[in-house]
Parts: structure tokens; sequence; C-alpha cells
């Protein structure tokens, strides 16, 4: 089920986090009135993790524990894969990196995280900060745990303001992101009151991982802001609880807005969009080649260009490749199921 609210919503936390990553880094002096908003931009990824929460609760229920898996092969991968091999040839054809074909090998598997292997792109930490929280769901459908939710939700929000104030449980960050966890848990939240509405529990819940969501906001913004100031923190924390707000609207269905096949394709792009801008668009907007064009030209057309190419993957690459891997897997389970005696 597409949600054309949630597409909208996809799309500008993408080209927030573009515009961040175009517009706002410490070497850049081009759209300075501009940056005074860009530089917020990152907090596009807070919003994704929201969005991520509800939308897995979602796709988490009513479905086997291997269907669930498959969903999210699917949705993750065709499109990686193709970002890797894209970033690898562009950054290395303007002379920026080199990379072993290990480190391509290890991040096409989105593991190299665990092997200790850098990230060909620095967008992927988020993608593995999601394959940890894909897992932790995938083990309690596995287990039937999922529908306990007040028992893991419960355990997972303690584990979480523990690690905030005291740094524990120190091994948290193994299967689950500490510092990212509260934007998880209330997408979930969402979830669980657009199921079962404003009980005490959903909205204890609701408050406490909101809270935790603006402190995470107000501290972490020093380390994404250049020239930094303390009023940005508290213009993070503000942001991020305006986002939860109207997210709620969303998940009530206060807030609706019907963008067809237009919000749909926007919806599409985000993910493609996400992974392709960061290296190679820094390699191209910095590449020798261009430093005749002014920088604010060369921005433009970047971004341009990859929506262009963010279509070009979603329509030719994702949708064929997963509805391929899609059918394959389900089929492959189906032939290993043992069949009816007559």
């Amino acid at each position: 089920m597409r949600i054309a609210t949630l597409d909208l919503m996809r799309f500008f936390a993408a080209i927030s986090v573009v515009l961040y990553h175009y517009i706002s880094r410490p070497e850049s002096t081009i759209f300075p009135g501009l940056a005074e908003f860009t530089k917020f931009g990152y907090l596009g990824v807070p919003i994704f993790f929201m969005i991520s929460g509800y939308v897995i609760s979602l796709s988490a229920e009513n479905r086997s524990a291997y269907k669930f898996a498959v969903s999210r092969f699917v949705r993750l991968y065709p499109a990686l894969w193709f970002s890797v091999i894209f970033t690898v040839i562009v950054v290395s054809f303007t002379g920026d990196r080199s990379f072993s074909y290990t480190q391509v090998l290890a991040n096409l598997t989105l593991l190299n995280d665990y092997m200790g292997i850098g990230n060909i792109d620095g967008v992927y930490w988020t993608l593995q900060a999601e394959i940890k929280f894909y897992a932790c769901v995938f083990f309690l459908v596995l287990t039937g745990l999922f529908s306990r939710y007040k028992l893991w939700l419960s355990i997972w929000l303690a584990s979480t303001c523990a690690h905030f104030f005291i740094n524990q449980p120190f091994f948290m960050g193994w299967f689950i992101s500490p510092g990212y966890s509260p934007y998880f848990i209330v997408g979930v939240s969402f979830y669980l009151i657009q199921k079962k509405g404003f009980d005490s529990y959903n909205v204890a819940v609701l408050l406490i991982s909101a809270t935790l969501c603006a402190c995470q906001a107000f501290t972490q913004a020093e380390g994404y802001i250049a020239d930094w100031v303390k009023n940005d923190s508290l213009i993070a924390s503000i942001i991020v609880l305006i986002a939860i707000i109207f997210f709620i609207g969303v998940a009530k269905n206060y807030v609706s807005f019907k963008g067809g096949r237009f919000a749909y394709v926007l919806g599409a792009l985000t993910y493609p969009l996400y992974l392709l801008h960061n290296s190679a668009g820094k390699s191209i907007i910095d590449s020798d080649a261009l430093s005749s064009f002014k920088q604010e030209q060369v921005v433009i057309v970047v971004i341009l260009l990859m929506l262009s190419l963010s279509y070009i993957v979603f329509r030719f690459v994702e949708l064929p490749v997963s509805k391929a891997l899609k059918l394959m897997l389900t089929n492959s389970n189906t032939s290993l199921k043992p069949k009816a005696s007559l």
C-alpha cells in the first residue's frame, strides 16, 4: 500500500539531505542565504528513520518472517548494487579515490561494517542502521513476539534511555543503533497509535521517544553543522518535534495528500537519489573538468542529473530486478515446502 503523504515526506527528506551535502558542506561558499536553511538538511535522515519505524511495522504485520525478509531484500539491494558500481566508476574516474575489489564486494553486501571495511560512500551508514532494525523485526516475527509489542518495545525504549544517559548497555550498537533508536521507536509508536489509538501505553512511548529525539537532535547538531552556534541545536530539536507532530497527523489521517502518480514517482526517486548523490555528486562538482564553470551552475546541473539518474534506476533497475528477485525467491521457498501426501 502506497501512502502519498509518506512519499512526499520521503522526497522532502531526500532532497534536504542532497542540498545539505552540496550546499552546506564546510568547503562550500555557494548560495549563502539558502545555506542557512540547508544546513539543517541532515535531519532528513532521522525523518527517514521515523518513516522506517512506521512502514516496517506495517510491513511486518500479518507476514511470515521469510516474506518479510524477501520484501526487505528486494527493496534494499538492487538499487544499492547499481549505486555502488556507479559511485566507484565516477569517483575513480575523477581521480578522487580508488577502491579495492574487496571493499567493493563487501559494500555490495552492506555488511562491510562488521568486516571492518570502510564504506565506499559515507551515506551507507544509514542503510546499516536500517538493516539492524530489519534484522530485529525479522527476529520478532520469526519468534512470534512481534505482536507482544509491550514487551520488546519497553525493553528497547528502556535500553535507549539508559544508553543516552550512561552509555549502557555497551553492546547495544552490535544489533541496533543506540543514537537513532528514538526515531525508529517514534515511528513504531505512530503505527501503534494508528492501530490501537491514543491509549496510555502508546502515548507514553511516543512522549518518551519524542523527548529523546529532541535531545539527540540537540546534542548531535554541533557535529553536523559547520560554524555551529547553540541556537542551531535548539532549531534542530524544534524541526524534529515539528516532524513528529506532522507525522502523528499522517498516522491518524488528519493530514493527507492525494498526490497520485506524481507523489508515487517522487517517493520512488528517494532511495536511488539518496544512494547516488553523495560521493559521486561531490566528485563531479569538484572535478577539475568543471572548474571553469560557476559552482552554483554546476550544483544545479548535478542535482538535475541525479534526479534524472534516480528515475532511470527506479524504472529500469529497481522495478524489473526487484520483481525478478521476488519471484525467484518466492518460488524457491514454495519449492522447498513438503508436498501434501495423496
